[in-house]
């Protein structure tokens, strides 16, 4: 039966759109407020979009670059998976020769049929490097849908079982309808976050009277599942948008409609507060009015079943034997905002037995550089039991929302603390706001440096770590760096040689921690940023990624290097200062003075901005060590803020200026002569080209923000 109380579509329509319009002024006031403008970065590939981000294994497509920035001449795909390749298309060759002129960014991608279904990575790879990642899905049944109903009247045939794939477009919805059999239950899934879609999926069902039978909304971070039974036999109508109706290249989606509640493929892309996630092999329990009783170590899977849902567990503790209690359920993708409430048993002289509240814990700890952030709802409690006895353990949800599902998975764990550590790294947007971090991939041209984060998140451990890339391609160099005691990240930064050659290689960070004698060794997960701050989004979106990847280039040189004089540890005690000799490489466009800024100095280390003059080479900068600094190595560098003159891909000028040149060849053959008009014609469009291109390449000013070579301080 239909729902009287809720609104029809045309109703929801009007209703959603002031809503929206709403949020759309109020934060494009908040955008001008912030005001600004960025500074322009010599040119590095980002990769926004693929014209198709769902494919089937089996087939073959052709696939274009939509979306991105610096996407000149993007040659190459490369895919997370080796039985995914892409075979760059060429076009017909150029007027009056025989040179094929490739269709850059153009691509048959095809996908052989023992690929697994499920989320996969592909980068781009172009004149301007390699690209930051982006997700594809790879399931059975694909449906490509290249239009589709703009009204219910319209509205597309479902089948039941595949995936419907396209994009939304902005302020519209897209229309689909299918069969419903009356008491039969059936499932809606939107699938935007597994394809690093900027869509926040909104749903709508309706039946034959144009009635709302359900709607749900996505989240940033979530995709959507909507469960309903159907209560006639008839059409449903099943409404797809954004929920602030944006669209466009970047906002694709899968639509997937099943019968009954079917499992499908976990496409939920893993965070980095997910790093802190031990594996373990939880034991699935069922709902129960009594609490479970537990022992320990333990760790078991349930569900928050509704909104008010609390379950109990009990276990027995002994003064003196402290225990981690955690729940991991935001970490793994879980729309959840849990709770921890420890109470220990009382029994009184009477046999009486009451609860007595000794503990509780919700968020756990929050580490964070601005761009990555490992914030997370699941309570993690470092737990001392105050006597003997009984102990209960209440998991309760504080987020009482319906709008992603009424059923979320969590685990909880209980067992005696346990040293433990693990890194992260990924790829800094270079700038001195890290607000402008954005999808960026690496660029290194000679002479140029990238810098790489590396966090580590301690359980129970506070040994110093070096950190290092052990292998990297010849022509680019990384000092190792250091993550003190007293420190939760460090910086590293890869430099390119005048021998760099072209190529794109992962990337492999490592982590070492030395214990009475005995190295232990880490290799730093991946991740990357892939949606940048926004009008809509107060932060970055990150997300964890397959690996790293650094792409270097012989074709331009980086107008200016910085580096300390000398690549020995610098030394210092406490309460001294000390200076550093600096050396800034200046080639053609490099000659404006550098503000050089200190970065990730330790804690009682302070060091002035360092101007080093226009005309100038060498300078001192002054590092203050204060008494309260704490002794050990540390590692840091300063970030040099300039002006420099580059041109962009002067390349693409030469090769312009080669066919114009090939034409005039052509034209003074005398076989040809009768050709003249068609070859003068060509010549004359060559000419125009050519101009247009002059101006495209001529060098003009670029803001950039070089990274300097890393220095390490040993503190005595």
């Amino acid at each position: 039966m239909p729902h009287p109380s809720k609104p029809s579509f045309a109703d929801r329509s009007r209703g959603d759109r002031s809503d929206v319009r709403h949020v759309l002024v109020t934060v494009f006031a908040m955008f001008c407020m912030a005001g600004g403008s960025v500074d322009a970065q010599l040119p590095v590939i980002g990769l926004r979009a693929l014209s198709q981000s769902f494919f089937a294994p089996g087939e073959s497509y052709e696939v274009t670059i939509a979306e991105g920035a610096n996407t000149e001449e993007v040659r190459e795909l490369v895919f997370s998976h080796p039985g995914i390749t892409a075979t760059l298309l060429s076009g017909p060759a150029r007027p009056l020769t025989k040179i094929e002129a490739p269709r850059y960014g153009s691509f048959s991608v095809t996908v052989a049929p023992d690929v697994p279904a499920g989320r996969h990575e592909v980068r781009a790879v172009g004149r301007f490097g390699i690209s930051n990642p982006r997700s594809i899905v790879v399931q059975e049944e694909i449906r490509i849908v290249p239009s589709v109903g703009s009204d219910p009247s319209t509205a597309t045939a479902v089948e039941l079982g595949q995936t419907h794939c396209r994009r939304v477009s902005p302020q519209r919805r897209d229309f689909y309808s299918f069969d419903a059999i009356a008491g039969k239950q059936y499932s809606i899934r939107v699938i935007a976050q597994a394809v690093d879609s900027q869509l926040i999926g909104a749903v709508s069902v309706a039946d034959a009277k144009g009635q709302t039978l359900d709607s749900a909304i996505g989240s940033d971070h979530s995709d959507l599942q909507l469960t309903l039974t159907a209560t006639d036999n008839g059409p449903l109508t099943v409404a797809v948008h954004d929920a602030l109706f944006r669209g466009g290249a970047a906002y694709p989606y899968g639509l997937l409609v099943t019968e009954g509640i079917q499992t499908q493929p976990d496409l939920q892309p893993e965070f980095p507060k997910s790093v802190s996630v031990v594996t373990r092999d939880p034991v699935e329990v069922d709902e129960t009015d009594v609490p479970i009783e537990l022992t320990v170590p333990a760790c078991v899977e349930a569900d928050f079943d509704s909104a008010s849902d609390t379950d109990q567990y009990l276990c027995k503790l002994s003064k003196g034997k402290p225990v981690l209690i955690e729940v991991v359920s935001d970490r793994i993708g879980q729309p959840t905002d849990a709770r921890l409430i420890i109470d220990r048993s009382l029994v009184d002289a009477a046999g009486t037995q009451s609860w007595q509240r000794v503990a509780t814990a919700e968020d756990g700890p929050n580490l964070s550089d601005s761009v990555i952030r490992f914030a997370t709802g699941d309570p993690v409690l470092r737990f001392q039991p105050p006597e003997d006895g009984d102990y209960r353990i209440t998991v309760a949800d504080l987020d009482t929302g319906q709008a992603l599902g009424e059923r979320q998975r969590y685990q909880l764990a209980i067992a005696p603390p346990h040293q433990d550590w693990q890194l992260l790294a990924y790829h800094v947007y270079p700038h001195k706001d890290p607000k402008t971090s954005q999808p960026s991939g690496t660029h290194l041209m000679r002479g140029a440096a990238t810098t790489i984060r590396v966090f580590v998140i301690r359980n129970q451990m506070s040994a110093p770590i070096r950190v290092s890339i052990p292998q990297l391609p010849p022509g680019l160099v990384c000092r190792p760096a250091w993550i003190a005691a007293n420190q939760n990240h460090t910086d590293l930064v890869i430099t390119a040689t005048d021998q760099a050659t072209p190529q794109h290689s992962p990337l492999q960070v490592v982590g070492e921690v030395t214990h009475d004698g005995q190295s232990e060794m880490r290799q730093a997960r991946a991740a990357s940023v892939i949606w940048q701050q926004d009008g809509y989004r107060p932060t970055a979106h990150t997300r964890l990624t397959n690996q790293l990847m650094v792409g270097s280039s012989d074709l331009d040189t980086c107008p200016l290097s910085i580096d300390p004089a000398s690549q020995d540890v610098v030394v210092a005690k406490k309460g001294t200062k000390v200076t550093v000799p600096i050396k800034v490489t200046r080639r053609e466009g490099g000659s404006e003075a550098v503000v050089l800024r200190a970065q990730h100095l330790p804690p009682g280390v302070s060091a002035g901005d360092l101007t080093i003059a226009k005309d100038k080479s060498e300078a001192e900068w002054t590092i203050d060590v204060k008494n309260n600094a704490a002794v050990g190595s540390y590692s840091f560098w300063g970030q040099g803020e300039t002006k420099v003159k580059f041109a962009v891909n002067p390349q693409a000028l030469t090769r312009e200026t080669q066919y114009r040149d090939t034409l005039k060849t052509i034209r003074a053959d005398p076989d040809r002569s009768g050709d003249h008009a068609d070859i003068d014609k060509a010549i004359a469009e060559a000419e125009k080209r050519i101009e247009a291109i002059k101006k495209q390449v001529a060098a003009r000013d670029f803001t950039v923000y070089v990274p300097m070579s890393l220095i390490t301080l040993e503190i005595q």
